[in-house]
């Protein structure tokens, strides 16, 4: 047997290296297909928040009171729904509404 020894050149580095992207975007395109980690999940569902129209002298102690359960500290609920409204300070204004978190 004779044996050779071909070498292989690459004319393009543009074409080639596009090529070799190209290829591994499929890859890695069907290998997430596969597997399943195409599927992007919501860390908290739809239904988790309720939502609540500020009236005239309302506070968010008092929507906190109201909502919490008995178990849940007034504080800590007051800063969920701080945090879950964007809110720099527990004041509010009449009309707007906020989103509270269900699990208080």
């Amino acid at each position: 047997m004779k044996k050779t020894n071909k070498k292989y050149r690459i004319k393009s580095k543009f074409r080639f290296i596009a090529f070799v992207v190209i290829v591994l975007g499929i890859a890695v395109g069907a290998f997430g297909y596969i597997t399943g980690m195409d599927v992007s999940t919501a860390l908290e569902q739809p239904g988790d928040q309720i939502t609540v129209e500020v009236s005239a002298g309302d506070t968010v102690w008092d929507i906190a009171e109201h909502v919490a359960s008995k178990d849940t500290d007034i504080r800590k609920a007051v800063y969920e729904i701080c945090q879950a409204n964007d809110l720099q300070d527990a004041e509010i204004q009449s009309g707007m509404v906020l989103t509270i978190p269900e699990n208080l």
